[in-house]
């Protein structure tokens, strides 16, 4: 049973890995609609939980090609979520609030996201 929890365990980490490599940087003109703010902009945001508590920031936009943004790599700082390093979440999950942006999902979705290494 171990084993196979360790082989599923890969496979899911293997698909993850694909997804992410399927995604390219976004260049930092393009606009992120319906938010208005362009990729530069969204860069360096402070990123929230729903009670305001700052989870980390934002490092990158990444998108299917360079002007189709479709996801944020956010770099947790750890010390609130337990989470370290860059995860790859899709952009549908954030709420924009100025220079912020608030992440509406749990730390078990979160988990799931694949990680980033640029």
């Amino acid at each position: 049973m171990l084993l196979a929890a360790a082989g599923a365990a890969l496979i899911s980490a293997s698909a993850a890995q694909a997804q992410t490599a399927s995604l390219v940087e976004v260049e930092d003109s393009v606009m992120l609609m319906p938010w208005n703010m362009t990729a530069d902009a969204v860069e360096d945001a402070r990123v929230l939980n729903p009670a305001g508590v700052e989870l980390g920031e934002v490092e990158e936009v990444l998108g299917t090609d360079a002007n189709t943004p479709t996801a944020l790599v956010v770099d947790f700082n750890g010390s609130t979520t337990g989470f370290t390093g860059d995860r790859v979440i899709p952009i549908d999950r954030f709420m924009p609030d100025g220079n912020r942006l608030t992440l509406s999902t749990s730390a078990a979705e979160v988990a799931s996201f694949p990680t980033y290494d640029d």
